[in-house]
């Protein structure tokens, strides 16, 4: 009898202390989670001020930039029409969107073609030759700059937008190609072998297999590329020096003056001119997160 009753106290103490411990679990693990929201908040206000910041800029009175209010007094739209206006923003819209649209397109069709032979092919020299690709990939473009300059002034191509365009290739395929092998890897090769039992060749294969599955690496390239094409400055600055050549973003640095600067005609321009970025993101996003994740799986 005393046994069964020092069980049975026994056993209320064990189940306090395993309930004691499950709360404290949780307590710490709501504490890790609440710390880890609130960073990520914080993080991401910092990088979406100066977003908001100059959307509210875009539609102040001049005189109200510096007010020390975010939200403005009055809204002002008219900034928005001056800078369609009288900065041509047409013109220099259509010379962004010529030079990134044919770098994008050159470098999605080359890397993807040399990603597939990279990641499915055994060819003497493949390692090196993709080794020397990533090597490429640590020279910035300052070095090259001066070499470039005189590359395309030789070749007839200087303050022209297809020699601005080429100039972006050599910097914009070796990361391409990276990305796009390591997708290639990801997928089995047991698609391939099936399709070539059916009697599909090597290019069907290419096209009819494995093209449609890359659509996340594709995407992800793309809107790299769209993007760092797209915010490109020094070399659009430094290669085309006629006005009516110059691309958004060169156009854009002259409303910067030596001793004063129109924050609000600025600020407009920039919002318009970051519009298509935003546009392309949002309509390859799922396809962009899925190309990020896959290189992870298979390097």
């Amino acid at each position: 009898m005393a046994t069964v009753r020092e069980s049975k106290s026994v056993a209320p103490a064990q189940t306090r202390h395993r309930t004691a411990g499950l709360t404290a679990y949780r307590a710490r693990r709501f504490v890790q989670r609440a710390g880890t929201y609130l960073i990520l908040i914080a993080l991401a206000l910092v990088t979406i001020f100066p977003l908001l910041w100059m959307l509210s800029t875009s539609v102040k009175e001049p005189q109200d930039v510096f007010s020390g209010s975010l939200l403005p007094a009055t809204f002002n739209v008219s900034t928005y029409q001056q800078v369609w206006v009288t900065m041509d923003f047409v013109a220099h819209f259509a010379n962004s969107a010529f030079v990134t649209a044919l770098t994008v397109a050159i470098i999605v069709a080359v890397a993807t073609v040399a990603g597939y032979a990279f990641a499915r092919f055994s060819f003497p020299g493949r390692d090196v030759i993709f080794y020397i690709f990533l090597a490429s990939m640590i020279i910035p473009g300052q070095v090259i700059l001066i070499p470039m300059f005189i590359f395309l002034k030789q070749i007839g191509l200087l303050n022209s937008l297809v020699g601005l365009s080429g100039s972006y290739l050599g910097g914009g395929l070796p990361f391409a190609i990276f990305l796009l092998r390591a997708f290639f890897k990801t997928l089995p090769n047991e698609l391939a072998d099936a399709a070539k039992i059916d009697g599909c060749s090597e290019l069907g294969v290419f096209l009819r297999i494995f093209l449609p599955l890359a659509r996340p690496g594709l995407a992800t390239v793309t809107i790299f590329q769209f993007v760092g094409t797209w915010n490109e400055f020094l070399f659009a600055t430094t290669f085309i020096s006629s006005p009516e050549l110059k691309t958004l973003q060169s156009a854009l640095y002259l409303v910067v003056g030596r001793y004063s600067t129109d924050w609000t005609l600025l600020s407009a321009a920039l919002t318009m001119a970051i519009a298509p970025v935003v546009l392309v993101y949002l309509l390859l996003q799922r396809q962009f997160v899925k190309g990020l994740t896959a290189g992870a799986i298979k390097g």
